[in-house]
């Protein structure tokens, strides 16, 4: 399943990976009561006891590179047997994915970076240069942490170490490739990375994940975040940003295919999906 748009005057594309099952709503947003998550859930018009989720990843010809922005679960069934589609949706869209010059990962969580390497321990993408914070490399090539998410050490350690030389950091605020700019969105991991497109995008990865609960919700801690305070912090201050800037949002995990943009709505704010 692909989606075809432009943003201003660059092709893009948003390949499926496919859909996720999550937890129990209460599970997953902390601090809010269990009626409250399911009402939300039953008024978007989704199943108010489980949270689903959708792996939109941007494809992005700019400045003569074809750039992917994450690269969803591979053929690991963790998250249910409807994801790893991101392949077949390439073939689909008639992408080569051996054409793919950049890979740039928001965060090295599962389901943002496992379709790096297949199952024959080969490049998904032979041919790519791979993009991420220096944060995040740091966080997770630190042994300190081995014992806190042993999960998502296995797999960078599977889907990332091995192409360490093709591995590019990049810092806050860098223009790293042409018409896109590194923006250090931490607290969901220490180096997650949100993504400002020319023509006045944003990808904005895990810092708000879920429509409706992470816009109604912006002050509930997140099981998923690494750091769920500071997580408050950054989304606060992402959502503010988008609002303020009128910024157009893709985001990773929204309803297909993810692309919007964000209002207030009082003290909380609301993401409005862009007809497709």
């Amino acid at each position: 399943m692909f989606h075809t748009f432009q943003i201003g005057t660059l092709s893009a594309t948003i390949l499926s990976d496919g859909p996720l099952r999550l937890g129990r709503p209460h599970r997953i947003f902390k601090g809010v009561d269990q009626p409250v998550l399911a009402d939300s859930l039953a008024r978007a018009g989704q199943v108010p006891d489980r949270i689903f989720v959708e792996q939109n990843c941007l494809l992005l010809d700019t400045g003569g590179k074809r750039v992917l922005f994450d690269n969803g679960m591979g053929s690991d069934p963790m998250f249910g047997p409807d994801s790893g589609r991101l392949l077949d949706s390439m073939r689909e869209a008639g992408i080569d994915p051996r054409s793919v010059d950049a890979l740039v990962l928001t965060h090295a969580h599962s389901d943002h970076c496992w379709g790096t390497m297949g199952d024959d321990g080969k490049p998904n993408f032979p041919n790519a240069t791979i993009y991420l914070a220096e944060q995040e490399l740091a966080f997770w090539t630190d042994d300190r942490i081995t014992a806190q998410d042993d999960i998502s050490l296995a797999g960078v350690r599977k889907h990332l170490l091995p192409l360490r030389d093709r591995i590019l950091t990049v810092q806050d605020g860098q223009s790293f490739l042409p018409g896109v700019e590194a923006w250090l969105t931490p607290g969901h991991t220490p180096g997650h990375l949100a993504f400002l497109i020319d023509g006045g995008w944003c990808l904005t990865g895990d810092v708000a994940f879920h429509d409706p609960l992470s816009y109604l919700f912006p002050e509930s801690l997140s099981a998923y975040d690494t750091d769920p305070d500071l997580g408050v912090e950054t989304r606060r201050s992402v959502l503010d940003r988008l609002v303020d800037d009128r910024l157009s949002v893709i985001g990773y995990h929204h309803p297909w295919p993810g692309l919007g943009r964000v209002e207030r709505t009082g003290g909380t704010y609301r993401f409005f999906a862009q007809a497709s």
